[in-house]
């Protein structure tokens, strides 16, 4: 099978799996998609977006987490798919017709006033990239020192890209702990099978 035919069945395979999970939730949407680097992206229109997105975009993040899931289930190699509704994806706002990228840091309350970015409540996901290198440069840590590291809370998708990059590694071990959508990610050296 040709590389080009593996990427057309996946993005076969993901809208078929987002199509289906959008009817069993009695909502009606239009899906194409496309290739853009390393990420499938899955366009969504539909008139129920705002019920799609979710608050805060938490619908749209559990919908993507799922899709991942089902279509990549034991291929941890593949790219990422991301859903696109409308102009509203992990991390870009759609402001008339410009894209504009979101800032932690730059929130604004009900009332349209500036407050800042609660790093705790993680409710925008770090770019994977500079994940990737927490995750390389914590593992280091450990291993030099000896000790545990526990990560900030994150959402799943963020844990997930931590505990990809550290599954390799022959010294080192990844859990995550906490409760709800926002858990820690503890990083420790394996334990010795004496």
């Amino acid at each position: 099978m040709t590389e080009k035919s593996k990427i057309d069945d996946l993005k076969q395979k993901a809208q078929l799996v987002l199509g289906t999970m959008l009817d069993y939730l009695g909502l009606e949407a239009d899906l194409s998609s496309e290739e853009k680097g390393n990420k499938l992206i899955i366009k969504i229109t539909s008139n129920d977006a705002g019920r799609i997105i979710g608050r805060r975009g938490t619908t749209l993040e559990s919908l993507q987490l799922l899709v991942n899931r089902i279509v990549f289930k034991g291929e941890e190699d593949s790219p990422m798919i991301a859903l696109d509704i409308d102009g509203y994806s992990r991390g870009t706002v759609v402001v008339g017709d410009e894209r504009r990228e979101r800032r932690s840091g730059d929130r604004r309350d009900r009332r349209g006033s500036r407050r800042n970015g609660d790093r705790s409540r993680r409710e925008d996901s770090v770019p994977e990239e500079q994940l990737r290198q927490l995750a390389l440069d914590k593992a280091k840590e450990v291993k030099r020192w000896g000790q545990p590291v526990e990560l900030a809370k994150m959402n799943a998708h963020d844990r997930r890209i931590i505990h990809i990059n550290l599954q390799d590694d022959p010294e080192i071990e990844t859990r995550s702990e906490g409760e709800g959508a926002l858990k820690s990610v503890i990083i420790s050296l394996k334990k010795s099978e004496n």
